[in-house]
């Protein structure tokens, strides 16, 4: 009888896996792993014969296997909870480098390759990490042998705008400046020194905002996410003071802004280690909403102004992009402040939380991401007639010759209709897809 029961139970766990698995829901996207999980592949004859079905098919089980995310972190936490733990923990944890474009000064590779390039650079450049209490911190610390190249970068733009504009360098520092331990005090010196490469090669008519320097004073807060390697909305506060020391501005107190809160927030970092110790620990999103403070945004595709799309300032979103929704091209942000002041960022992902409270200063921001946006930068200032142009930008963007081409390069886009863009880009696919094809005739034929 007990047998029986067994079989029965072995049985109906069977079967109602496989109902699970049927006819379960099945997600597009693994937010975790950050990549689109696979799809049921097309049965075909040249699939079949060429195995390419029966290796869809295991690839997609694989990833739509009932409970699968659990069951990758109960694995997780089990490996975690075996042994003994110190209660310190510090240990360097390596993570790979994965293949980098090779981007030179003078480069003009398509966009694509631009965006694969940077994202490699800025997020997972490096080989390893540093993981102390449950916190992740990068061990990259700048270069003060290329900086300088971003400063003489900005001093070019500072000439293109003599008597029309003012030029601003707002760079964040990385999260191994801030490592509170002793022994790890070279990499808060050598992000000390990239910064003052940059300062001191900048012209007179350049500011400098000593984002570090405002950080430094209050050094134990909540500046840095733990389990990311981005700056939270806190940290980004201090770079926002830095910048109005620099330009004359009365930063608004953060003691008179509304703050929200996300809790449960695990990022990009997290992601690369799967620390047990940092998923115990997960981040907060803190955002800071300055009073009185009404805003229109709208953002652009990467070419011209043809179909805004709205967008906010302040985002419903449990991550990062709670700060202007993530990364587009280009920006437009309208406020109620009635100045006539109007300012453009030119920003990678670290400049997101850092734009939020220049709303209470302006009244019009512009926010281009160099790394996407083919817009041309001088043309945009003239048209708008903008005071003040600043780059808010991490320092991985000052270290590379590549990154720095890019900011300087939107000094000198020419115009493109986006529709146009896209025919070409439709007309390259299908010729590709016919030199493939031609390919593989020619293939067949030899054989």
């Amino acid at each position: 009888m007990r047998k029986k029961l067994e079989i029965v139970l072995v049985f109906g766990l069977m079967v109602g896996i496989t109902l699970l698995f049927v006819f379960g829901p099945k997600e597009k996207i693994s937010l975790s792993e950050k990549r689109t999980l696979a799809t049921l592949p097309a049965l075909t004859w040249d699939t079949y014969i060429s195995g390419d079905f029966s290796k869809g098919i295991n690839l997609y089980i694989n990833d739509h296997f009932p409970f699968r995310a659990e069951a990758v972190r109960l694995t997780e936490a089990f490996r975690y909870n075996l042994g003994f733990r110190l209660q310190n923990q510090e240990k360097i944890v390596v993570v790979g480098n994965p293949k980098m474009v090779q981007v030179s000064e003078d480069s003009n590779l398509d966009s694509a390759v631009q965006k694969a390039y940077l994202e490699g650079f800025e997020e997972f450049d490096a080989s390893s990490v540093l993981i102390l209490n449950g916190k992740i911190y990068t061990t990259n610390s700048g270069d003060p042998a290329i900086s300088p190249y971003f400063a003489k970068m900005l001093n070019v733009y500072a000439d293109s705008l003599r008597g029309k504009a003012r030029v601003f360098s707002a760079v964040a520092p990385l999260s191994s400046a801030f490592i509170p331990l002793p022994n790890y005090e070279r990499y808060a010196l050598r992000n000390e020194k990239t910064l003052q490469a940059i300062q001191t090669n900048l012209n007179p008519e350049v500011y400098f905002a000593d984002v570090m320097g405002e950080m430094n004073q209050h050094y134990n807060e909540y500046l840095w996410y733990g389990s990311d390697h981005h700056w939270t909305g806190l940290g980004a506060y201090y770079g926002y003071v830095a910048f109005c020391k620099a330009a004359g501005i009365t930063p608004v107190p953060l003691s008179s802004m509304e703050k929200k809160e996300r809790k449960g927030f695990l990022g990009t970092l997290y992601e690369l280690t799967r620390d047990q110790s940092v998923r115990d620990n997960p981040d907060r999103v803190e955002t800071y909403i300055p009073p009185g403070i009404e805003t229109k945004a709208v953002y652009y595709n990467a070419y011209d102004f043809k179909y805004p799309q709205l967008s906010k300032v302040f985002c419903n979103a449990p991550n990062y992009s709670a700060f202007i929704c993530g990364d587009t091209p280009l920006m437009k942000i309208t406020t109620n402040v009635k100045n006539g002041k109007k300012i453009v960022v030119v920003k990678n992902s670290m400049g997101n939380a850092f734009v939020v409270y220049l709303i209470s200063h302006y009244e019009q921001i512009y926010v281009v991401d160099f790394r996407y946006s083919k817009h041309n930068l001088l043309k945009i200032m003239k048209e708008a007639q903008v005071n003040d142009l600043v780059f808010a930008v991490g320092m991985y963007a000052t270290v590379s010759r590549g990154t720095v081409g890019m900011m300087r390069n939107l000094a000198y886009q020419k115009d493109q209709d986006y529709d146009q863009v896209l025919k070409q880009e439709e007309a390259q696919r299908i010729l590709e897809s016919i030199n493939g094809v031609q390919d593989t005739v020619v293939v067949q034929n030899q054989n």
